[in-house]
């Protein structure tokens, strides 16, 4: 037994800095998922509907998403620095397989193109990119097929001309409803804009007849420093 505990992968302790700056943004996620929670609540306790197996279904599977999202953002700052720079493309290919195991279903299957090239980002931009990521992903499962056909993403990151930094999201459902406001939207959205406006970013919605794009624009000027180490 002793041999055996030898050979066993020793836990290297974490700088106490590190430290603080994970259990500091932890609890912020944490934070920002209780207050989304109790929004959604509140919203459901005003409805007068009736809500199906369906429709619970929906709302517990994007709890556990949020949640699963935000455990695999602390795994990410527990291996990076709090500052500097992280190559963004391996983390959105990780987290899109995560949210595709937990949302998907029979009654809806979802499978996710990646295009566009590596997009390296700052430290400190990558978790309010991620909680977006999974903000649409949640409001492409309830809304992009009604009719349950299988759901396709695609998630392309590349510089614009102008040297921004885009981030596209697009599902190949049936868009935005008639009439629909996407300057305000509901709580996922008012959500994704002020995780946008937290780093600096724009955020366009653009809705087509088959399919609705999330177009994040990150500074030019916040891409100029971010080079890995």
């Amino acid at each position: 037994m002793d041999a055996l505990l030898a050979r066993q992968p020793q836990a290297i302790p974490l700088p106490p800095d590190l430290v603080a700056e994970a259990n500091h943004r932890i609890a912020n996620s944490l934070t920002l998922l209780v207050s989304m929670v109790r929004m959604q609540a509140g919203s459901v306790k005003k409805g007068r509907e009736t809500f199906g197996n369906a429709e619970v279904r929906q709302l517990l599977d994007g709890v556990a998403a949020r949640i699963n999202t935000i455990s695999q953002l602390h795994r990410l700052l527990s291996y990076s620095g709090s500052e500097g720079a992280v190559s963004l493309k391996p983390h959105l290919a990780e987290v899109t397989n995560a949210l595709v195991a937990a949302l998907s279903s029979p009654e809806q299957a979802v499978r996710v193109v990646h295009s566009g090239c590596d997009c390296i980002v700052l430290m400190r931009q990558v978790q309010p990119i991620i909680l977006i990521l999974c903000e649409v992903f949640i409001n492409a499962m309830k809304h992009a097929h009604p009719a349950g056909v299988p759901l396709v993403f695609t998630v392309d990151c590349a510089p614009s001309q102008d040297g921004r930094l885009v981030l596209s999201i697009s599902d190949d459902g049936v868009g935005l409803p008639e009439g629909f406001d996407a300057t305000g939207g509901g709580m996922g959205f008012k959500v994704m804009r002020s995780l946008a406006t937290e780093i600096g970013a724009d955020l366009q919605i653009v809705s087509m007849p088959l399919g609705l794009t999330f177009r994040l624009s990150l500074p030019a000027s916040a891409m100029a420093g971010a080079r890995l180490a």
